[in-house]
This record gives C-alpha cells, structure tokens and sequence, in this order.
C-alpha cells in the first residue's frame, strides 16, 4: 500500500511539480490550495503525511499544523517556508513539525526530506513492537533469543538462583532487570553490586554491613546490601571475579538465609531472591581452583545463557534500528537515518564486544551525521574494514594526546569528504571551518587534494 500525503500550496506551479515528483516515486499524493480545503479532506480519510506552504490564504499553515493534530495525530507534517521565515520554522519544528523546505528546493531536495520522514516513521513503528513484542524491559530478540525469554518468564517469580552466562556485552544486567520487573517483587529493592569493581576488604563490609569499630573507620553501624535487599533481589555481577574466602561466607548466607555483620555476633534474617552473572569460563575456573565447586552448584540452579551477538541473526538490525532512535532522540537529532553502505557494513562486522559495541558505535556514528544520514565514513575503521589503518594503530593506548586530536582531525576530515562526495566547500561547511582551513590541514595530514 503507498503512502498517502497530502500537499498544501497556493502557488500552482509549485504544487502541480511538487505532486508530479512525488507521485513518480510512487507516493499516493493529493493537494488543495488552502488550509480549509485541506480539512475537508482529511475529513473523510487520514494521510501519513502532510506537507503545508507556511503562507497560506486564510488560515496559515502553521495554525493548519494545528488542526491536523487534533484531527489525525499520527500524520507527519512539513513545512515549506521563504528563507526569512526559517526561524518560525524551526519554532514550528519544536511543535511537531517533522522539518522544513526552503524555497527554492529541488526535487531531489523533496524526495530527500520526504523518505527521511518515513524512514524515522518507520522506526518509531518497529521500535514501539519491538517493545511491546515480549514485555521484557528493552530486550530485542528474534528465534535465537526466545529461549532465553522463555526461560526468563518461567523463573522469574521463582525465589530460584538464577546464574546468567555470556560474554561480556551481551545484555546479562538486562537479563537480570527483566527477571525482577517481572516478578512480585517488582516493588521492593533491586540491589546490584559488581564483584570486581571494589577489593576484598571493601567488598565483604558492602555486601555484609559492618559494626561500629569493626575496622579503621568504622564510625558507625552500617547494614550491608544483603539487608537492605531483605523482601526484594540482589543482582551480583561478575561473580566469577569474587575473591574465595568471600565465596565461603557468600554460601554460608545462601543456605542459611541469614548475615553476620563484620565485627558483629548476632545474625540477621534475610529473605532476598539472589541473581548472579559472570563472563567467565566457569568450568576452567572450578578446575584451576578459582571458585568452589559448592557456591557453583548452589547459585547454577537456574542457567540462562546469552549467545554472543554474531550468533543472532536477525537482531542485529533490530538492535542498530533501536539504537538509532534511541541515540537520535538523545541528542536532539531526531529524523537520523543510515545509508546501504552503512546498514551493509554494521550487518557484516562480527562485533567482539557484542551488543555494547554495536550500542556505542551506533552512538558515536549519530553524533557525526550533521545532515541526518549515517554514512560509511561515520563508521569506525574496523566495522569498514580498514586493514591498513588497523595494522598501523594496535595500540590505542600509546598515543599521545596531541597525536590522538590530529588522528579525531584526520578521522572528521576524511568523513566529511566521503559524506560530501569529496565536495572541498562543503565538506569545510559541514566542519564548521574555512576551505582555505581545510585545504591547509589537509596538506598537513599529507592528503591528496
């Protein structure tokens, strides 16, 4: 079914061209010459898209902009403005108003604007199923993933260890989130804490409490994570990393439901649902003596493991479509869209750190698409393929600070000219810099003119 737009212009000559492009790609196009003439026919039917003069005889677009969403609030809208009314425009934007067409535009112009709407149209639609599809938080998954939502939905009410698997990136905090907002507890703590992030002295008191005096600045009584998590879960993070004789003591309160607190005598009742998660290769760790065999058996009661992200498939671009209006809508650049080349290349990498760097890659290629287009130039080097450039920095880590704002100059530079088709003038315009800048330090980064 084609999309249905309806256009708005006094100008004939204006609207007879703006609807003979558009109904060239196809578009189901309908157009008036005023506002009111527009209402009477959104009165017998909807439009997903409705493009409006800012100027208009009798009612002007803007007030149309309006009456249009009170009538349909699921149609877009776009204005076509004169260039000193950009400034009302961009206010009219900020109410609703998906963009602007100054005139004079071109054809290619229009068809730009107008598939950059249904393209973030069509990602607010998959984004709200996708949420909707399972109920379990933000987790986006297709075949590959099911059995882990069915896992998660089967125990999640249990009071059951639970022991989440996988590499590092692949959703376990996630896993964890959805098994306690899905289960009674949903209203009572949700504690975390990550094993490797504090060392054994500190990590025993967090998670125990501690008396006063119990230790060198000790100045009070302080209750531990496990009391404060009482009648709700506690999530342990990276468990694998937890030191052994904390292992000891950690089995000790699993099966007696009790904690002593540091310097303390006198036990505490606790009644918490426990979540555990690691990275770890558990079976090397039992047979190297890095974790007890007994802890192990007491906290894999219930396994769920995550399949690294190169493993599935289908959500690979379910997760890119997610990230890209999630990070659009952050940074206020609503409407970004990505470009074949871009999608081909996300969809080909192999992604070693899983859905955490396909999260910040897709973050990170957002903020640089000033026109609203993700290009192959706004990609790392290593999701492009750049073999060369990857051999000649393996060590990010050695570069100094003056070298790694030229290397963040060069990598901007040469993403501007891919994305203006090597256009010297408005690459330096999308840079925010003078051609005569441009040309200086591309000679000094040796790059050819």
């Amino acid at each position: 079914m084609s999309r249905r737009i309806l256009v708005v212009e006094d100008e004939l000559s204006i609207r007879i061209g703006i609807q003979h492009t558009l109904l060239g790609e196809g578009y189901s196009v309908e157009s008036c010459e005023d506002a009111d003439c527009a209402l009477r026919i959104m009165q017998s039917g909807s439009f997903d898209l409705l493009i409006t003069d800012m100027r208009l005889p009798g009612m002007s677009g803007l007030e149309l902009l309006g009456k249009v969403a009170e009538l349909h609030p699921g149609t877009g809208t776009m204005l076509i403005t004169a260039f000193p009314e950009i400034e009302l425009a961009v206010k009219a934007m900020r109410h609703g108003a998906f963009d602007f067409l100054c005139k004079p535009f071109s054809n290619e112009g229009l068809l730009i604007a107008v598939e950059r709407y249904f393209s973030y149209h069509d990602l607010r639609l998959e984004n709200a199923r996708l949420k909707s599809g399972h109920g379990l938080e933000e987790m986006i998954g297709g075949q590959a993933m099911q059995p882990v939502f069915e896992r998660i939905q089967a125990v999640a009410d249990a009071c059951t260890p639970v022991l989440i698997l996988g590499p590092s990136g692949t959703g376990k905090e996630l896993v964890a989130n959805a098994l306690h907002n899905l289960s009674s507890r949903v209203g009572k703590p949700f504690i975390k804490i990550n094993c490797s992030a504090l060392p054994e002295h500190l990590l025993e008191s967090e998670l125990f409490g501690h008396e006063k005096g119990a230790f060198s600045g000790a100045h009070k009584r302080r209750i531990g994570k496990f009391e404060a998590a009482n009648g709700g879960t506690f999530f342990f993070d990276e468990i694998g990393d937890m030191p052994l004789l904390l292992q000891a003591k950690l089995l000790r309160v699993l099966e007696d439901g009790e904690v002593t607190r540091v310097g303390g005598n006198t036990p505490v009742r606790v009644a918490v649902r426990t979540i555990f998660a690691t990275a770890k290769d558990m079976d090397a760790a039992l047979r190297d003596g890095l974790f007890r065999e007994d802890l192990y058996y007491r906290i894999n009661v219930v396994p769920i493991n995550l399949p690294p992200l190169v493993e599935r498939g289908e959500d690979i671009l379910k997760l890119l479509q997610h990230f890209l209006l999630f990070y659009a809508e952050r940074h206020n650049k609503e409407g970004v869209t990505i470009s074949t080349e871009a999608r081909e290349a996300l969809l080909s990498y192999d992604y070693p750190g899983n859905i955490r760097e396909l999260r910040n890659i897709v973050e990170r290629s957002v903020l640089l698409a000033q026109d609203g287009v993700v290009r192959l130039g706004h990609l790392p080097h290593r999701v492009r393929g750049d073999d060369a450039y990857a051999s000649a920095r393996k060590d990010d880590d050695a570069i100094g600070l003056e070298d790694g704002v030229r290397q963040y100059e060069r990598e901007r530079i040469i993403a501007a000219l891919e994305q203006t088709g090597n256009k010297k003038q408005l690459a330096a315009e999308l840079l925010g810099i003078s051609r005569k800048v441009l040309w200086k330090k591309m000679k000094d980064f040796g790059m050819s003119g």
